[in-house]
C-alpha cells in the first residue's frame, strides 16, 4: 500500500491543511468500520468513471437514498480522489442506503489505500486504457492496479464487469464473488446494448435484459458513453429496480462540465467540449465521435495528452493514425508532445493545407475564428493542464 504521507498529492498543499486531509482520512477508516459493506458500491476503470458514479446514483435513487463522490466533486471540484473518496464516508448519515465510490488511481499502491478505507461489497470496472501510464505502467499494469477492487470483494458480493474489454472480462477469473457482465454481446451478457446510434447529437440504443427491451434516449454523446450507462442499468436490476424505472433515470442525467458537451459556439458552429481531461482511448473516442455527428466541417482541436511517460510518443503518433482514419477537414495542434502527432501525420501524407501544430491557445483561438462558419463542428479536446477550456470559453462567448 502507498505510504499516504509521501504521497505526491501533496505537492503544493501547506502543513495545516495536510494534517486536517490526514485527520479525515483516518476518520473515515474509523467510520467506515461501523458501516455495512453492502451499502457500498466502488467504480474504477480507465475512462467513464464519473459517468458511471453520476448514472448509477442516478438509478440507485429510484429505490435508495443514495450518495457519491461525484457529488462531493460537484461541491468541491479540486477535491483529488484521494481525498473526496474518504470525504465521501464521513457524509454518510442515518438513512443513506447506498454509497457509490469513484476509485480512480494514478499511482500504484493507491487502490490498496481506498481498499483500506472501505472494501465494497459491490465493484463496477468500465474499460481498461492507457491512462496516467507514466505512473502505472503499461496497460496489464494499470489492468493489475484496478482489479484489486474486483479481487478483495467477498463471496456475497457483486462484480459488474465490461465483457467487451478483454482486460476487464478476465477480472471474473480472480474473484468468488457473483460476476455480471454488461456489453454489446447478446449472448454473453447479462445486460446487453442493440442498436447504438447518434441522432442530434445525442446517444440513444436499445437496453436489454432477458426478454425485456427499451429504447435509451440520452442526453451523452459518444458511442462510448453506452458503457457507463450500460454499467449503471445492470446494478440497478441487480438491485431488483425496474427497466422502466432504469429508463427514466438514464434519460434524466447530462454529461458533466467538460465531457464531450455540444454547446452553441462562434458563427453558428457547434464547439465539443471536451477538455476534462484526455486519456489516449479517451482521445480515440472522441475523435470517432466528431466523425459520427452531422456537419458542414469536422474539426479537431487537440492538446498533449500527459502522465504518459515513456509511452507519450508512441500514444500521440497512434493519434495521428486515427486521425487518418476519420479524415476531419481540419486539425489544430496545441504545444508538447502534440509535436508527434504533426509529425506522423505528415509523414503519412496528410495535406499540410489542413493541420496547424505548435499553436498556443490564443492563437489556436485567433485561428478559428478565421475559419469557423455555420454548420462546423469543432471538437476541444486535451489534458486539464493545457487548459483547453479557455480556447471553447472564447468560441462560446463570441457566439453572436
Amino acid at each position: 500500500m502507498i505510504d499516504i504521507n509521501s504521497h505526491p498529492i501533496w505537492r503544493g498543499i501547506n502543513p495545516f491543511k495536510k494534517r486536517g486531509h490526514l485527520l479525515r482520512i483516518f476518520l473515515a477508516r474509523q467510520y467506515g468500520k461501523l458501516l455495512p459493506s453492502s451499502k457500498f458500491i466502488g467504480v474504477t476503470g480507465s475512462v467513464g468513471k464519473t459517468t458511471t458514479v453520476i448514472a448509477s446514483q442516478a438509478v440507485l435513487m429510484q429505490k435508495y437514498k443514495t450518495i457519491s463522490t461525484a457529488q462531493t466533486h460537484a461541491e468541491m471540484p479540486n477535491l483529488d480522489t484521494i481525498f473526496n473518496l474518504p470525504m465521501t464516508i464521513l457524509r454518510v448519515r442515518p438513512g443513506i442506503e447506498k454509497i457509490v465510490l469513484e476509485m480512480g488511481i494514478e499511482y500504484k499502491g493507491e487502490m490498496d489505500f481506498y481498499l483500506h478505507l472501505i472494501q465494497p461489497q459491490t465493484a463496477i470496472v468500465t474499460r481498461i486504457a492507457n491512462a496516467h501510464s507514466e505512473f502505472l505502467g503499461d496497460v496489464e499494469e494499470i489492468a493489475s492496479e484496478k482489479g484489486k477492487l474486483v479481487a478483495s470483494l467477498p463471496a456475497a458480493g457483486v462484480a459488474i464487469l465490461n465483457f467487451d474489454d478483454p482486460l476487464v472480462k478476465k477480472m471474473a477469473e480472480t474473484t468468488k464473488a457473483k460476476v455480471l457482465y454488461f456489453g454489446t454481446n447478446s449472448k454473453e451478457c447479462h445486460v446487453w446494448a442493440s442498436d447504438i446510434k447518434i441522432t442530434n447529437f445525442q446517444l440513444s440504443f436499445g437496453l436489454n435484459y432477458g426478454v425485456e427491451s427499451v429504447e435509451i434516449k440520452s442526453h451523452f454523446l459518444g458511442l462510448h458513453q453506452v458503457y457507463p450507462l450500460l454499467a449503471a442499468a445492470t446494478l440497478g436490476l441487480e438491485a431488483s429496480i425496474p427497466l422502466m424505472k432504469i429508463k427514466k433515470a438514464l434519460e434524466s442525467i447530462a454529461p458533466p462540465e467538460h465531457r464531450l458537451q455540444p454547446l452553441e459556439g462562434y458563427n453558428n458552429s457547434i464547439v465539443l467540449d471536451d477538455t476534462y481531461n484526455a486519456a489516449p482511448i479517451a482521445l480515440d473516442e472522441a475523435l470517432d465521435t466528431l466523425s459520427r455527428v452531422s456537419a458542414h466541417r469536422r474539426i479537431a482541436v487537440i492538446g498533449e495528452m500527459r502522465e504518459l511517460g515513456e509511452f507519450s510518443e508512441k500514444l500521440h503518433r497512434l493519434i495521428a493514425r486515427k486521425i487518418m482514419k476519420e479524415q476531419p477537414d481540419l486539425v489544430f495542434l496545441g504545444i508538447g508532445d502534440t509535436k508527434y502527432i504533426a509529425e506522423e501525420l505528415l509523414n503519412l501524407g496528410w495535406n499540410q493545407d489542413r493541420l496547424e501544430y505548435n499553436l498556443k491557445n490564443p492563437e489556436i483561438v485567433n485561428k478559428l475564428l478565421q475559419v469557423l462558419t455555420k454548420g462546423d463542428v469543432v471538437l476541444v479536446k486535451g489534458a486539464r493542464a493545457n487548459r483547453l477550456d479557455e480556447v471553447v470559453s472564447r468560441l462560446v462567448g463570441l457566439k453572436k
